[in-house]
């Protein structure tokens, strides 16, 4: 009878040992911090703002001859612009078509002329906008500013 005794008892002391076991190890952790930190990173939008109307020198005229005309913009002086590294002048014509734009650094980047047109082809009011540009160094990626813009109106 002992050996019965003996038998069923070993089991049932290894299952309520591992019972036991399993019972401290599947309890539930419990931790608490209390620290405070803050990092602090500076983080600003540059934003490129319009050259100052009083600051730009702007020729501009429309020329005609009988039948024939041109119309005429230039560019004299123009301000350095906060974060711009880059100066253009668009020009469009009086159907809104880009006719011109130029890059402000060239010398030929800063006048427009239309070339002698009928007179016809050049009356309405023409656009011009000058505006500064951060083109980023090795990349085509570039931020435009607000452009000035200002008019010719051809008759």
């Amino acid at each position: 009878m002992r050996v019965k005794f003996i038998l069923w008892r070993a089991p049932a002391i290894i299952l309520a040992v591992l019972l036991m076991l399993m019972g401290f190890a599947l309890s539930p952790a419990q931790a608490q911090f209390n620290d405070v930190e803050s990092a602090g990173m500076p983080v600003a939008a540059a934003k490129i703002q319009a050259p100052a109307a009083t600051a730009v020198s702007v020729t501009k005229s429309c020329d005609s001859f009988l039948w024939f005309g041109q119309a005429k913009i230039s560019v004299g002086s123009y301000p350095v612009i906060t974060y711009a590294n880059y100066y253009e002048l668009k020009v469009i014509d009086p159907d809104g078509v880009v006719q011109f734009t130029g890059d402000m650094s060239k010398s030929s980047g800063r006048s427009y002329s239309s070339g002698v047109q009928g007179v016809g082809n050049l009356s309405g009011t023409w656009t011009y906008q000058i505006r500064g540009y951060y083109k980023v160094p090795n990349s085509t990626n570039s931020w435009a500013g607000q452009p000035l813009t200002g008019t010719l109106n051809c008759p």
